[in-house]
């Protein structure tokens, strides 16, 4: 679709929004008419989408050095990116936000549905053939077959560890991803080959005025600042027996499963809670500009969330993405009832917010220790910088007596929110 029938069906969708709207002026949609603006608000979204990317397109058209990129011309194959610990490109189905550096590179922001392995391109590298398990194998005995030998030789491997393959890493990281709920609310994915990046952040929507001909322009206070993304160090330690990473057959798949599990719950902490100590990132919730609702007692009905919802309504804040909550909060939503007893229906602006749990929130806060919160709002806005290498050691002697081998595996990330006005914690919620 041309941008031109990309706005006209925008404009049919408001249409058809405004009469559903019109014909109920109670708020409450029957189910055919909500399921109905439920399909047209998602096609309005992936039309916005749609529109930006467009955007960003014609911006390189008119500032490319030499030929043009797009304008009816055909689509180049490879499109470099940076980000990467490896030569990697973007692929053609990549359909997400594309940053461009002050030296010209384009880095990927990825969404929870891209993964990190499309933008790595076919090679001769076996490294998936053996797989993480395979991998450690290697490591620890050394490389006993053609296989091993040739990955091996690949492979970086110094008195600190070794650097898992890049096509391995990937997979990992990939599925921790998949594993963070964070992720699966919006956050989005900066992939980083470097320690540290450069952003600007939006502090404060800026506000013009009208003005009469030869008038001064009215002065807004600052709204931009400058903030740096720092890659931390996580580590995970942990041991197996010689007996299992000899023989068993499905070592490759627990060990994979064991360190997106640890790593998710960790990264979830981090985006969520992390308060920026003993260097660790700077969270969510600890960001300075997040709003803030305090409940002070047990969740009894929909009204905190309404309120939440307003509060976001009234900086702009756009779509609430989604609800992130403990567990325990969770199951007292769904215990909601009305005066007689039965069960208590979402509000339509609530009922379409995905609710989603992750224990990586506390149970434990306030002065009593038994008090949990809600995070909500559009997590697009919270930019989480991944390195794309992983770096694995192994412990030989540690656990030697003991017949196991150690393992420690490092993982290396920051978290940024760059609105922080989109996001609002609602506090104080007891058992």
């Amino acid at each position: 679709m041309t941008l031109r029938e990309i706005q006209a069906r925008k404009t049919e969708i408001a249409t058809e929004m405004r009469a559903l709207n019109t014909a109920h002026p109670d708020g409450a949609l029957p189910a055919e008419a909500e399921t109905r603006w439920t399909e047209l608000s998602t096609e309005l979204n992936t039309l916005e989408s749609r529109m930006a990317r467009q955007a960003q397109i014609d911006d390189l058209d008119r500032t490319a050095p030499a030929d043009r990129v797009g304008g009816g011309a055909s689509a180049q194959p490879e499109i470099r990116v940076a980000g990467f610990d490896a030569p990697a490109q973007t692929p053609e189905s990549f359909d997400g936000l594309m940053l461009r550096t002050q030296e010209g590179q384009t880095v990927p922001v990825l969404e929870a549905r891209h993964t990190l392995a499309s933008f790595l391109p076919a090679s001769e590298n076996r490294a998936q053939e053996l797989g993480l398990g395979g991998f450690l194998r290697a490591l620890y005995r050394g490389p006993q077959t053609e296989l091993e030998r040739r990955v091996m030789s690949e492979s970086s491997i110094g008195s600190g560890g070794a650097l898992v393959p890049v096509p391995v890493a990937a997979g990992i990281l990939d599925e921790l991803r998949a594993n963070t709920v964070s992720f699966r609310a919006g956050c989005r994915t900066v992939p980083m080959s470097s320690q540290s990046l450069t952003f600007g952040r939006l502090t404060k929507t800026p506000v013009g005025a009208w003005r009469a001909e030869n008038a001064a322009i009215v002065e807004d206070e600052s709204t931009f600042d400058q903030v740096k993304m720092t890659a931390k160090s996580w580590a995970l330690r942990c041991k197996i027996s010689r007996e299992l990473l000899e023989d068993g057959q499905n070592v490759d798949s627990i060990i994979r499963a064991a360190f997106a599990a640890s790593g998710a719950l960790a990264l979830d902490q981090a985006i969520l809670f992390g308060d920026g100590s003993a260097n660790s990132p700077l969270g969510i919730v600890n960001t300075p500009g997040i709003q803030a609702t305090a409940l002070a007692g047990k969740l009894t009905n929909w009204d905190p969330v309404l309120d939440g919802v307003l509060d976001l309504e009234n900086v702009n804040a756009g779509k609430v993405s989604a609800m992130i909550m403990a567990p325990r909060t969770n199951r007292a939503i769904r215990g909601f009832k009305d005066s007689n007893g039965n069960p208590l229906s979402a509000p339509a602006d609530v009922s379409s917010i995905p609710r989603l749990t992750t224990t990586s929130v506390p149970v434990d806060q306030g002065t009593d220790k038994n008090a949990s919160t809600i995070v909500m709002g559009d997590f697009s806005n919270v930019y989480v910088g991944m390195r794309t290498s992983l770096q694995i050691s192994v412990l030989n002697e540690l656990y030697a007596e003991n017949g196991q081998i150690g393992f420690v595996a490092w993982m290396r990330a920051d978290v940024l929110v760059v609105r922080p006005q989109t996001l609002l914690t609602l506090t104080g919620i007891t058992a």
